[in-house]
């Protein structure tokens, strides 16, 4: 089952926003099962942790929908072996 999301990017000067954009995404996995499955597992601060995982699952979900796009041919087998890799330390 999919999960939708909205995603909001805020680029701050201090306190204030000086610029936002914001777009929904469809993804196949729940990112926030995820986190809490690798919380203190990856040796990451809890920030790094979110950007990382949040970030993967974007651009995995666009390769796997794009994946014969030529972009991905050469990156798409490493990657697969990096998604292996990644969980079975999990």
């Amino acid at each position: 089952m999919p999960h939708q999301y909205r995603i909001t990017v805020e680029k701050l000067d201090g306190e204030t926003t000086t610029q936002q954009m914001s777009f929904e995404t469809i993804n196949h996995d729940d990112m926030f099962a995820i986190l809490e499955r690798v919380d203190g597992k990856l040796g990451f601060t809890d920030e790094q942790t979110k950007n990382f995982i949040v970030g993967l699952k974007l651009f995995s979900e666009v390769m796997l929908a794009e994946r014969k796009h030529p972009l991905f041919s050469e990156f798409g087998p490493q990657f697969k072996l990096f998604m292996k890799k990644l969980k079975s330390g999990l």
